[in-house]
């Protein structure tokens, strides 16, 4: 067992019983935003998924202490999504598909941050009232068929591939 995902999953398990499955990433782009001192910033409508409704938590180094999850749990707060600083990006869902709509959405944020950031150029950052309304939006029962929907198209994609992977 790797202690230091058993200690970073098993707090979200052991604490949220709702929630059955996380995901935690450790991709260049998810990485270079959890460095940035201001986190995800509301330039995209992915980001605008999480508009006040993303936790942080401090790096405390590699997460080998029991003691650490109290952190990450009072950290998380009702959310589930959570930027880890200097370490990556963790998500929790009611489902597999619900999980992996949230880690697409915040990995697509980020690597778009990332990309604008680049550009050099000021940044145009919508009203906080947009950001609220779209927020909202993504809340509503509407979107869920839209992340069955995803789902499925995602397992399509890997049907596609299997024989490269099988080989």
């Amino acid at each position: 067992v790797n202690l230091a995902d058993f200690i970073i999953h098993s707090s979200l398990h052991t604490q949220h019983a709702h929630l059955n499955c996380v995901i935690h990433t450790h991709t260049d782009d998810g990485i270079a935003v959890s460095a940035q001192q201001q986190g995800l910033l509301p330039i995209s409508q992915h980001a605008l998924k999480f508009y006040g409704k993303i936790g942080y938590h401090d790096y405390e180094g590699v997460a080998l202490s029991l003691d650490e999850q109290a952190r990450l749990l009072a950290d998380l707060g009702a959310h589930r999504v959570m930027i880890l600083r200097n370490h990556g990006l963790l998500v929790a869902g009611e489902s597999i598909q619900r999980a992996f709509h949230e880690i697409y959405f915040l990995e697509k944020a980020c690597q778009i941050q990332i990309k604008a950031l680049a550009g050099g150029s000021r940044l145009n950052l919508p009203d906080s009232r947009v950001c609220e309304r779209t927020a909202k939006q993504f809340s509503s029962p509407a979107i869920e068929p839209i992340i069955v929907n995803a789902w499925h198209a995602a397992l399509s994609l890997i049907e596609a591939q299997r024989a490269e992977y099988c080989t």
